[in-house]
């Protein structure tokens, strides 16, 4: 996605830049023009030629399953004045993310105006997603103009007990003092360093542990806390603004910040604040990460002298290891989505798994088999990690990758912890390219899933029209009955009405 969308940008492809990066884009920049103007029209257009959706993906909310966070709103924009409290003055573009966990995860990009954007957004600076903004990347990222945090003036890392060189203090300086305050668990110091006055009053409602609870898990919001209070309230005029469900963050008089309970922070008007802090010279400093992995952006910013040589994605399609059978240690081999062993034939393996559904006992290779296509425990640590990956990537939809593993060999009956076969996720692929080759794999268009789904339900419940049609020209049954005594169709009604 990153190589595709770094091509396309190049040529000034703004379309093609959304299309690589799972975007739908519902601009029309002559209707832009008609509603708010010329001008409007002419910045959102460099806007979106500088669109970034590789790198803004960062950024955006997740749920702890890595989904992104369902029908959260993003504003992005480049205006540097408030917005106007009057419709029809100023054009903003805005991001919607997917309406269900478990939807297909693209996102829909659409221009509104900046007085109507609504209540509970997220609005994020440009560094976050658009490409000219190198020197406020830099900034973001921690590093000063002469360097990077733990890192020398000449590109050198710390060595391991080196520390900040001290005076004169600069960016980076500040970065490695309050990473270091963070790391040793001085959370109140590390908001004080960054410019905040904690109010430690008893909240009236709540407790004072879920507030401090809440000021160590947003503490990856620093150090970017207090700029991104000020650039917000500026844009949208409030001196209160939300931080978490139960921290409200409000301007003194002298000009310092004072963060400190508020009951009904999540009733406030106006947007949400709080962007982690970006990890990757965190990543640099512990060798964990090398500059050539860096996102090309990002890689810009940090080292604009250097030239990036990208290693190119190649994914992982076939493994070897050893599991205990028996007495022994057998060699099984994973090629694409499908193990084997040496030591058992396919109808052996079989009969083991036969024999396991009905009680019995069942020897290493073939639970191994088990675990893999099912994710059963126990589950060896090798299979464990190919699973998940491939698992990711399915849900975020990297037809690529995963056709090259269908293309080395795909088990059939290779599911999810949903009981969902790879057929069940088309909607979050390239159906086009991805169909006719999971059909020649073998896998079956009337499978079942754990809530009785079939792949034409799933497909229904995303809303993904374009799919069952396809799915249905295929051969797959219309008026298959799911657990819930749903049909494809009634499924679908349900998600225009949630829509």
């Amino acid at each position: 996605m990153v190589a595709s969308i770094s091509e396309r940008r190049a040529v000034g492809d703004w379309r093609g830049v959304c299309a690589a990066g799972m975007v739908d884009a519902h601009v029309d920049l002559p209707d832009v023009a008609r509603r708010w103007g010329t001008g409007e029209a002419e910045r959102i257009e460099a806007e979106l030629h500088g669109f970034a959706p590789d790198l803004l993906r960062r950024f955006l909310p997740r749920m702890d399953t890595l989904a992104l966070m369902p029908r959260q709103q993003v504003v992005l924009s480049r205006l540097s004045i408030p917005f106007p409290a009057r419709p029809g003055r100023a054009a903003v573009l805005v991001v919607s993310l997917p309406t269900d966990v478990r939807a297909p995860q693209r996102l829909g990009l659409r221009v509104i105006d900046a007085a109507e954007v609504g209540d509970g957004w997220l609005d994020l600076p440009d560094w976050c997603w658009h490409a000219q903004a190198s020197a406020d990347r830099r900034w973001a990222y921690g590093a000063s103009p002469e360097r990077l945090p733990w890192h020398h003036p000449d590109g050198r890392r710390y060595a391991p007990d080196e520390t900040s060189p001290g005076e004169p203090a600069d960016r980076a300086a500040a970065m490695e003092t309050l990473t270091a305050l963070l790391e040793a668990g001085e959370v109140l110091a590390a908001y004080q360093t960054a410019g905040f006055v904690v109010d430690h009053t008893q909240p009236r409602y709540g407790s004072a542990f879920l507030v401090t609870h809440q000021l160590t898990s947003w503490a990856s919001t620093l150090p970017l806390l207090a700029a991104e209070y000020r650039r917000l309230a500026h844009r949208y005029g409030h001196q209160s603004l939300r931080f978490a469900s139960q921290l409200a963050i409000t301007a003194t008089d002298d000009g310092l910040l004072r963060l400190h309970a508020h009951p009904s922070a999540y009733k406030l008007p106006g947007p949400l604040v709080g962007v982690p802090a970006p990890s990757e010279v965190a990543l640099l400093r512990t060798g964990a990460l090398t500059a050539d992995e860096l996102h090309p952006l990002v890689h810009e910013a940090l080292f604009p002298d250097r030239d990036q040589r990208r290693p190119a994605a190649r994914p992982r399609t076939g493994k070897e290891f050893r599991v205990r059978c028996g007495g022994d240690w057998h060699l099984l081999r994973l090629t694409g989505g499908y193990l084997t062993t040496s030591h058992h034939d396919a109808a052996e393996i079989e009969r083991e798994l036969l024999l396991a559904q009905l009680g019995g006992p069942i020897n290493g290779c073939a639970n191994a088999v088990r675990a893999w296509r099912t994710g059963a425990k126990p589950v060896p640590k090798e299979i464990r990690r190919i699973r998940s990956d491939l698992l990711a990537r399915l849900f975020h939809g990297d037809t690529d990758t995963v056709l090259a593993f269908v293309e080395a060999g795909l088990d059939p009956e290779l599911r999810d912890g949903t009981g969902s076969t790879v057929l069940h996720w088309l909607s979050h692929l390239d159906h086009v390219r991805a169909l006719p080759v999971l059909l020649a794999a073998g896998l079956s268009l009337d499978a079942r899933d754990g809530e009785g789904d079939t792949p034409l339900h799933r497909a229904a419940a995303a809303g993904a029209e374009d799919v069952m049609t396809a799915l249905v020209d295929a051969g797959a049954d219309a008026l298959a009955v799911n657990g819930s005594n749903r049909t494809p169709a009634r499924l679908l009604q349900e998600t225009r009405r949630r829509g």
